[in-house]
């Protein structure tokens, strides 16, 4: 039985449209692979003089064991957003005479295969070996080695299940990064200091076996969490009642009285909702509003002035950039039943666009807290929310009328290259440089504030005549819409 399952999961991977469509690409991205996996190692051989010339004082051991808690906080995050559940459906298998729970054991020892179980044993094990072995000996190195293994084994389930959870509830992820924000602040206040505890808990690894048996009990728990879970909703019927219930998800009818405008953003609000591609971009997007929090709490970028416009400009603006980019290609599967509508292609358009718009400006009000830090920043990323709202949304929905490349919502977001082409690249030379460039001047004159006040001036400006921009490019895709189609086609 997991030799077939193997075979069908093989066969999946190879047959799919992004493992065939470019060699040059898998190629590129090949090479890029190998190279991060040659400097992890190179890291890893080496991390333990880098953290002796770094703090001489103190025992590279010691340091290394303190920060392994900020990588486990680290992993957790990027697991939540990166880690894909197991892409093997179960659905298909169901009506056949195959024995449900060995189908569920197969997923859920798949996750011991994941690239984020292997990819942190490049530092840790050329670090056990140079470190921890001439001291303490094998059984002490092992004894360490497992215990970061099987807590990654334990995050790589938590991750798991608490995906599958969200599904049913997502207001559960805002209580998860809430928890996280909470233990940062407490950390970052000394109130709460995790360096210490992970100094002493992965020191206590080393010294005898009840850590890595107590990662190995978590893991198991977790485990079995994850199997019951997956057990008690892999029925069909269950399936099937959950689906409905998805299509009742979105009846927004207040839409209904913008009419076609209205249906226009409705159709959008489902296909980001009922699709993995799109769901991602939402939780990637979410993760930047704490983008301020790497650099409002440094003084060298608080100084700086061109660093505060970038993070000003993905706080406000990163759902805008991330699903904006991709636009007409999310309706790639269906697009020709959308040129067969009697539409008007301007309220298309300017549907597209009251749909971007209004996440930028959420996204700024969410982000007022950080006001914490200075006035500076609130007004830096005000002034960012009107370019965005005013050039770049703009800018976005014009190089839309060059993508021809169809993306599958159904299939993962990780790793995922479909939907790429050069529209995308070109794009972000107007959406992160020209405001750069618009405020070097200010800059120069030792000018700051005038010259946020300039770019965000401009951006107004440029949103009162954003129904102009509209018609052109509303013109310009009428023009494309079938090239734009039969791109879509070879897909």
């Amino acid at each position: 039985m997991i030799k077939h399952l193997l075979i069908h999961q093989w066969k999946e991977s190879y047959r799919s449209p992004m493992f065939q469509r470019s060699l040059v690409i898998n190629i590129v991205f090949g090479l890029f692979i190998l190279y991060m996996l040659a400097s992890f190692a190179f890291l890893g051989f080496f991390i333990d003089e880098i953290l002796y010339k770094a703090f001489p004082d103190q025992d590279p051991l010691l340091i290394f064991n303190g920060a392994l808690v900020y990588y486990f906080f680290v992993e957790l995050i990027m697991r939540l957003q990166l880690q894909e559940l197991p892409v093997m459906t179960i659905q298909p298998y169901l009506h056949l005479p195959i024995n449900r729970k060995r189908i569920i054991h197969y997923l859920l020892s798949k996750n011991l295969l994941s690239f984020f179980n292997f990819f942190p044993l490049l530092v840790t094990v050329p670090f056990s070996v140079k470190v921890i072995l001439p001291d303490y000996g094998v059984v002490a190195m092992l004894f360490w080695l497992l215990s970061t293994i099987f807590i990654s084994f334990s995050i790589s389930y938590l991750c798991s299940y608490y995906k599958r959870y969200i599904i049913q509830k997502p207001l559960a992820i805002l209580f998860l990064f809430g928890s996280i924000l909470l233990i940062g602040v407490l950390d970052y206040y000394n109130l709460l200091e995790l360096t210490h505890f992970s100094e002493w808990v992965f020191q206590w690894a080393i010294d005898g076996p009840f850590v890595m048996l107590a990662a190995i009990f978590v893991t198991v728990i977790l485990y079995y969490i994850n199997y019951k879970f997956i057990l008690s909703n892999t029925y069909m019927d269950e399936i099937i009642e959950s689906k409905k219930q998805k299509q009742t998800l979105t009846n927004i009818t207040f839409l209904d009285q913008f009419g076609d405008i209205g249906q226009f953003i409705l159709i959008e609000l489902k296909l980001i909702l009922r699709n993995k591609r799109s769901k991602s971009v939402v939780t990637v997007s979410s993760f930047f509003l704490f983008y301020g929090l790497i650099f409002y709490t440094q003084e060298i970028y608080m100084e700086g002035s061109f660093m505060l416009i970038f993070v000003g400009i993905f706080i406000t603006g990163m759902f805008m950039l991330n699903y904006g980019q991709f636009i007409p290609s999310w309706e790639g599967g269906f697009f020709d039943g959308i040129l067969t509508r009697n539409s008007d292609t301007y309220r298309y358009y300017l549907a597209k666009y009251y749909l971007l718009m209004p996440t930028c400006i959420v996204a700024f009000i969410l982000s007022t807290p950080y006001v914490y830090f200075g006035s500076k920043v609130l007004f830096i990323n005000f002034c960012m929310l009107l370019f965005n709202v005013g050039i770049n949304s703009i800018v976005i929905l014009f190089m839309s009328t060059y993508n021809d490349r169809r993306i599958d919502l159904s299939k993962k977001a990780t790793l995922n290259w479909e939907g790429v082409g050069a529209s995308q690249f070109i794009m972000l030379i107007p959406a992160l440089v020209l405001p750069m460039l618009l405020f070097f001047p200010f800059s120069y004159f030792d000018m700051p504030n005038v010259g946020y006040a300039f770019i965000g001036l401009l951006g107004f400006v440029n949103f009162i005549f954003h129904k102009f921009w509209l018609r052109q490019i509303a013109n310009r895709f009428e023009k494309q819409k079938y090239k734009i189609a039969a791109g879509f086609r070879k897909e």
